[in-house]
């Protein structure tokens, strides 16, 4: 389980927003639904990981089954833990499954503060497993809720993907055993 650091200190928050100003660090993209097979895929988006790597979604998703966790507010962590929690279950029983963290946050609203809001997350999560995980995207919420089927954004959503990024099970809220099984026998059934 990563340690999470609070109160990230007033200076690093400046650096990162000057540094966010100073860039340019829009990182806004559009959102596309992808089909795959008849089935639906993960949206067509890019996003940086707090290592600083820019992933492309969803070619960077195929190759292994994948537990996507979407969350839309800071609040909202603590329904993400409780998957994170879940982890060595769920991948006891998911050969290969990789678990990632999606903040999704308005592009239109604070895409230009960017660097500042990767900044203060990267102060606050100093395990690097954690960091290369965690991939916030920039784009239009919404546009990017509807791709992937979700409801709205006061809830997080649990999106098991498998190995060639389609959307597999889509469940709402924090971990419970009722959705970890449902999770299991989604993957497992043909």
């Amino acid at each position: 389980m990563r340690q999470r650091v609070r109160g990230a200190g007033l200076a690093a928050a400046l650096s990162g927003l000057v540094g966010a100003v100073a860039l340019g660090a829009c990182r806004s993209s559009g959102v596309r639904a992808v089909q795959v097979d008849g089935g639906t895929g993960f949206p067509r988006v890019s996003g940086q990981n707090l290592l600083q790597e820019t992933v492309h979604l969803p070619d960077d998703l195929v190759g292994r089954p994948t537990l996507a966790l979407v969350a839309f507010r800071r609040e909202q962590q603590a329904d993400v833990d409780t998957w994170l929690a879940r982890e060595d279950e769920l991948s006891r029983s998911i050969s290969a499954l990789r678990v990632l963290e999606f903040p999704t946050i308005s592009g239109a609203r604070y895409g230009m503060f960017a660097g500042f809001i990767d900044g203060g997350m990267r102060s606050g999560i100093p395990d690097p497993a954690a960091r290369e995980r965690t991939i916030t995207l920039y784009t239009d919420t919404e546009k990017f809720r509807q791709a992937l089927g979700l409801g709205g954004p006061d809830s997080i959503y649990a999106v098991l993907l498998d190995a060639r990024a389609r959307v597999v099970r889509v469940e709402p809220g924090p971990a419970d055993d009722e959705k970890v099984a449902s999770l299991l026998g989604a993957l497992a059934t043909p």
